[in-house]
Formats: C-alpha cells, sequence, structure tokens
C-alpha cells in the first residue's frame, strides 16, 4: 500500500483511526508529518508511549473529526475504519473538509469478514442476518469495502489506485496454519456482537467457521479493497 502513496516526505498527512500508531510509525519513516486520531483512549496511550517522530495523538470522534480546526492536510490514510461507520459517505464528506485541494485519500477496507467455504447452509444463514443486523443497528458494515469506490465518487474523489490486498488471515485458500487460526479464535473472542446475536447457535457456527478455516478445501469470498484517490 505503501508504494502506492505519492512522495510524502515533507507532507502533513492525517492517520485516521490510528489506534496504536503502527501505519503512522511507517508514515512518519516515510518523512510525513503525521497526525493520528482514534477515539479509543487505551490505544492512544499507547501510541504516544512510542514517541514517533513528528506525530501527534488526538482523542476524538472521527464522525465529527473536523472539529479538531487543525490544519489541512496533504493526505488522508485510514485502515480498516470506514466499515465502523456504516454511514461512510456521510463520514467521508467531512473527512473531506481536512485535505488541501488536489489532496489524497488512502483506504483500505474489507468485505464479507465470515465469508467462506465449504460451510453450511445454515450457518451461512445466521452469518448473512448478523451482517444485517450489524448494518441496521448502525454499528458495522460488512460490506464496507466494495462500497468504497461509489463511496469516493459521490463524495467528489478521482480513483487513481485499485488493488486487492492479499491477506494472509483474511482472504486466503487453503488450510490456515496454527497462527491464523489462533488469530480467529482470538477475534471470536472479542466479537461480542456476534455471540449475542447468535445465543446458543454461537458455538456451534463459531465451531463450524474454525473447521472450516483449518480445511484443505477452504476458499474465502472475503477481499481486502485498497484504493488511492485525489480530490477533484
Amino acid at each position: 500500500m505503501y508504494s502506492k502513496l505519492p512522495n510524502i516526505n515533507g507532507s502533513l498527512v492525517y492517520d485516521l483511526g490510528c489506534a496504536h500508531g503502527d501505519h503512522s510509525e511507517k508514515l512518519s519513516s516515510l518523512g510525513a508529518t503525521v497526525i493520528g486520531v482514534d477515539g479509543n483512549p487505551d490505544l492512544l496511550k499507547y501510541a504516544r508511549e512510542r514517541v514517533i517522530p513528528n506525530s501527534n495523538f488526538y482523542q476524538h470522534d472521527l464522525n465529527n473529526v473536523e472539529e479538531l480546526n487543525l490544519h489541512s492536510a496533504n493526505g488522508i490514510w485510514t485502515s480498516f475504519v470506514p466499515a465502523y461507520f456504516p454511514n461512510f459517505s456521510t463520514v467521508l464528506k467531512k473527512w473531506k473538509t481536512l485535505l488541501r485541494p488536489g489532496g489524497w485519500l488512502a483506504v483500505t477496507e474489507m468485505s464479507d469478514l465470515l465469508g467462506h467455504e465449504p460451510m453450511s447452509f445454515e450457518a451461512k444463514k445466521w452469518i448473512s442476518r448478523f451482517y444485517e443486523d450489524a448494518f441496521s443497528c448502525n454499528a458495522y458494515d460488512f460490506k464496507s469495502g466494495e462500497k468504497l469506490k461509489s463511496n469516493l465518487e459521490l463524495n467528489g474523489f478521482e480513483i487513481k489506485e485499485f488493488s486487492f490486498l492479499e491477506d494472509r488471515e483474511l482472504s486466503f485458500e487453503g488450510m490456515a496454519n496454527r497462527d491464523i487460526l489462533t488469530a480467529w479464535k482470538n477475534r471470536f473472542e472479542r466479537m461480542g456482537s456476534f455471540k449475542s446475536f447468535l445465543g446458543d447457535r454461537h458455538e456451534r457456527i463459531v465451531r463450524e467457521i474454525m473447521d472450516c478455516l483449518g480445511s484443505e478445501n477452504h476458499t474465502s469470498s472475503c477481499r481486502v479493497y485498497f484504493y488511492l484517490a485525489y480530490l477533484k
């Protein structure tokens, strides 16, 4: 993803949804001054403790990040964040006010996190219902990645780069190794909303997904999207 960016040496870049600062650190190493914004104080505490050169971190709601009233930036970086905003087009309309004319946005997001085969019709039915429930509750959009193109164009961005990213944990074929299975086990432990939605079906469906990921016949319909777009 970084190789597709313009020369950012000396640029001001926002890292929106910066979490613990991994991408902020990389952007800084490429010569950018980085402003990281996230709503989670614990993650921001860790990011600040890393003492990343030429960086500042702010706790703020990404729905209203324009309220920070900071300098206009050359670019915005955001990774696996849009899905948390089912109304992302509305949020993006605010984000673009942070950019200078001709500024760029680099955005990464996925679609269909739990889209894996072979699984039973019953499991796929409940996964689909969970997606719909999360979207209707304005909690998460499991189809966010495939909507990025239309959201960018609707908000006046011109797409310059697009690619599907290889991801050994989210979008892969064949049998997952032990580390990947552990990562998925940990993911399901964090997904309280999935457990709550499925109720007494949860253990069975999670076991079926895990068995699927560990199968030699495993295939994934999950896709990770990357766009680099410029504000017209």
